[in-house]
């Protein structure tokens, strides 16, 4: 699972020479709720922004750099905050939802080449009164209540050595982090002075100019300060000597390093080395000393990413990287043929490392959506192929609108038509998306062209495919009948085919449609096979025993469904499938209060309420009855418990039988089998020390009967209220 909130980053350097303006920032801070820190490129904005914000508890960085969607801002911050799209709920409702009464603050890093979100940035201001805002761009975000902190390069030294002057000092740090052993002497520090007045003072390229001192020296680096300040007579004035430092750092590379420094720039976001010779590299050259001369020079930074590292360019440094990309280099084409390669991974993904792929498919998520914003209509069939892989992901991760706008902007193309293979792919993951975010009509009509599309091409697989999850889909709707022939023959078909993921998508839809028809041991039987053939994918069989649970709590065998839902919990948390971790829960609180555990069922249903509100889910109809009787008996209960040991469910069907309904009735009435409430009279007697259901009624009449509390609040027991797991 994605965690709560994403922290800001721990710099690895000390900010110098900022007092002042971090002092200016946090006293604005303190009395108003959105502050922009603008200013050139290389000045600084997002080290200050950073110093700043690690002052306040629990605020969350959102870097905005790799999106080319100003779409994609708010559902951002959203997700930097651990909420995620599992359902209808559009994510940035959750947004404005979970921060409307909460205290937050947040650092928006590199607005400026978004700005056509800023409205809705505004938006959110305005309904979340607890919120503030930290933002860094190069130029105003011109929206109410914006308070502005022009950032100015640092003061240069005037004539002398200027040992004082914070650019110096800036510069004279990053020298010795390299070199802690040199020597600076007076007539050192008059040419450290000259070089930062050559530089304007500007961070960037003080940092940038000190990694060369190791390799030329001061007097190197003096030289061209002294005749290349303006490389480019097209250069504003005020770029210039960032430019100038990048040129010098650029000149003492080999020409193979500044080759692979402009097919960096393919990266929106951060990349291995590994994944930097599949793009950037070449037959018999690899990519890792060019790597290495980049970081070397503050061309690349490197960052730490679990056990391993990762590379990241900044955002100036990448724009200036790609100018020098050459016109006719296939590396986008290698992007995009790595970022299909990461999707077919997703797609095949069901099995042991399940996890792990979705994982992969999480952090190289800045990269996949670059690939799909940036593919060229004759590369539609293979970003269709792309998006439609990334169904897995798409799905558990809370993506689903996201991966809903991929797959319609590129099925709208005219080349959609080119291969028809992949249209079908797109058209059923649509499809399933869809059908999550509670588009019925759109997920049926999806799922219906996609079938089309497999029986004129003789898809077999592919058609029983989609029978399967139009079964689904008409479970969904409650609307069973109408689909119950097609699913049968689905899965026939899925028979005569062997195929492994329709057969595994036929048992599924045809066991709910029987499900739903009342048939159940037919579903029962089917819903098992589905769970033999699920076994392999952890996710897949959590999933099939999470339905079987509930067969087994409707046959009052609350152990194996107490068991099931339970693991069902463990797999879906490690995985990170936020849309089924609550139904988990909904099915482990119907277990406690069915064994008059009330307290414990309203912590349960607590937690399932609270991570739904995260996720922007809602409770799956068909089990709303089951999950609400279950709540409200439970609240009943903390008020005034049972007498002689009886449990709420117990109850409940002494109530019905006072109200002269027979066994098979009240079966019926809470959702349950004849045998289970028959079993359930049986322990009333027993308990009771009665010997007839007059005796029952009476009993039950009383009981004193108490209106469900007013508020779903959970007793405090003092304990922290977690996931199961």
């Amino acid at each position: 699972m994605e965690a709560d909130g994403v922290p800001v980053p721990t710099p690895l350097t000390p900010l110098i020479g900022r007092e002042r303006e971090v002092a200016t920032a946090r006293a604005v801070l303190g009395a108003h709720r959105l502050l922009t820190v603008v200013g050139v490129g290389g000045c600084g904005k997002t080290r200050l922004a950073t110093e700043v914000a690690r002052g306040v508890a629990g605020a969350v960085f959102v870097d905005l750099a790799p999106l080319a969607d100003p779409a994609l801002v708010l559902p951002t911050v959203a997700r930097a905050l651990g909420l995620g799209e599992a359902g209808a709920q559009p994510l940035v409702t959750t947004l404005h939802r979970h921060l409307a009464d909460r205290d937050a603050f947040l650092l928006l890093d590199n607005v400026e080449h978004v700005l056509d979100a800023v409205d809705g940035l505004a938006d959110l201001l305005a309904r979340c009164p607890r919120l503030t805002v930290l933002a860094t761009s190069r130029c105003p975000l011109r929206i109410p209540g914006e308070h502005l902190l022009p950032l100015a390069p640092l003061p240069v030294p005037g004539d002398g050595h200027g040992a004082d002057s914070p650019s110096v000092a800036l510069f004279l740090d990053r020298v010795r982090a390299a070199e802690p052993d040199r020597a600076v002497g007076d007539g050192d520090l008059r040419d450290v002075a000259r070089i930062c007045r050559a530089l304007d003072g500007l961070p960037l390229a003080l940092e940038l100019a000190a990694a060369q001192v190791r390799t030329v020296g001061l007097a190197g680096l003096l030289d061209d300060a002294g005749t290349a300040v303006s490389p480019r007579r097209a250069v504003p004035e005020r770029h210039r000597s960032l430019e100038a430092a990048i040129a010098w750092s650029i000149a003492l590379l080999d020409d193979w390093s500044v080759t692979v420094f402009g097919r960096l720039s393919v990266f929106a976001g951060s990349w291995t080395a590994p994944v930097a010779q599949r793009v950037c590299g070449e037959p018999g050259r690899d990519v890792g000393p060019a790597l290495a001369a980049l970081v070397e020079h503050s061309l690349v930074e490197v960052v730490p990413a679990g056990t391993g590292v990762r590379y990241r360019m900044l955002e100036t440094l990448r724009r200036h990287a790609a100018g020098l990309a050459r016109a006719a280099d296939d590396t986008v084409r290698r992007h995009a043929d790595w970022c299909a390669e990461v999707a077919d991974s997703v797609l095949t993904c069901p099995g042991p490392r399940e996890a792990a792929w979705i994982d992969v498919a999480q952090a190289e998520l800045a990269e996949l959506r670059a690939a799909l914003e940036r593919c060229p209509p004759a590369a539609t069939p293979t970003g269709l192929r792309t998006a439609a892989d990334l169904y897995f992901f798409w799905d558990m991760r809370g993506y689903l609108g996201e991966g809903r706008d991929h797959l319609a902007r590129l099925l709208a193309r005219p080349e959609a038509a080119w291969d028809p293979s992949a249209r079908v792919a797109a058209l059923q993951s649509l499809g399933l998306l869809l059908l999550w975010q509670d588009d019925l009509a759109g997920a049926r009509g999806a799922l219906e062209e996609a079938a089309d599309l497999a029986e004129r091409r003789g898809d077999a697989a592919g058609w029983a495919w989609c029978a399967g999850s139009l079964g689904i889909a008409h479970f969904a709707g409650g609307d069973v009948d109408a689909i119950a022939e097609r699913a049968e023959r689905g899965l026939a078909v899925a028979r005569q085919e062997a195929a492994w993921m329709p057969l595994l998508r036929t048992t599924c839809g045809l066991g709910l449609v029987r499900w739903a028809q009342g048939r159940a041991d037919e579903a029962r039987a089917l819903l098992e096979e589905n769970a033999r053939l699920a076994a392999p994918s952890p996710w897949g069989a959590a999933k099939a025993g999470w339905f079987l649970g509930w067969f087994a709590f409707l046959d009052g065998d609350l152990e194996d469904a107490d068991r099931r839902f339970r693991d069902g919990a463990a797999a879906f948390a490690h995985i990170g499938d936020r849309r089924s971790l609550p139904d988990c829960h909904d099915g482990a609180a119907c277990v406690a209060a069915a064994r008059g555990h009330a307290t414990q069922a309203l912590e349960l249903f607590a937690t399932a309420d609270g991570l739904r509100e995260r996720a922007g889910t809602r409770r799956n109809a068909y089990l709303r009855p089951h999950c609400d009787r279950a709540r409200d008996g439970a609240r009943a209960a903390v008020a005034t418990p049972a007498p002689h040991g009886v449990t709420a469910r117990e109850l409940e069907v002494a109530r019905l039988v006072a109200d002269g309904l027979t066994n098979r009735q009240i079966g019926r009435r809470l959702g349950i089998s004849e045998r289970t409430a028959e079993r359930h009279t049986e322990n009333l007697r027993a308990k009771l020390g009665v010997g007839t259901r007059a005796q029952i009624a009476a009993w039950a009449a009383a009981v004193p009967t108490h209106p469900a509390a007013a508020v779903a609040d959970v007793p405090d027991t003092g304990r922290t209220r977690t996931p199961l797991g």
